[in-house]
């Protein structure tokens, strides 16, 4: 067996290291760029990712609100149900 074949035997061909001797890494693995970051960068790569308001249609927000309406109507109702089952009681 020759030197370049044990050196080369058991690695894979992804994992060898480029010139210069350094592996390269996997820049497709999170963890391996969370490792890479320092911690102001993980923080700022953090808020990046915040979900902000969404822009809805005018039928999706008049859809919201009267589900808004409907919940409100309902806790009413139930309340007054409630309060009438507690008065009726002898």
């Amino acid at each position: 067996m020759t030197r370049a074949e044990k050196e080369s035997a058991g690695i894979p061909r992804a994992a060898k290291p480029a010139v210069g001797g350094v592996a390269k890494p996997n820049l497709e693995d999170p963890g391996v760029v969370l490792s890479l970051l320092e911690a102001d960068q993980v923080v700022a790569a953090k808020q990046k990712t915040r979900f902000g308001r969404r822009n809805l249609s005018i039928g999706t927000r008049i859809l919201l609100w009267g589900l808004r309406v409907y919940v409100v109507a309902m806790l009413v109702l139930v309340v007054i149900s409630v309060i009438r089952a507690v008065h009726s009681t002898p």
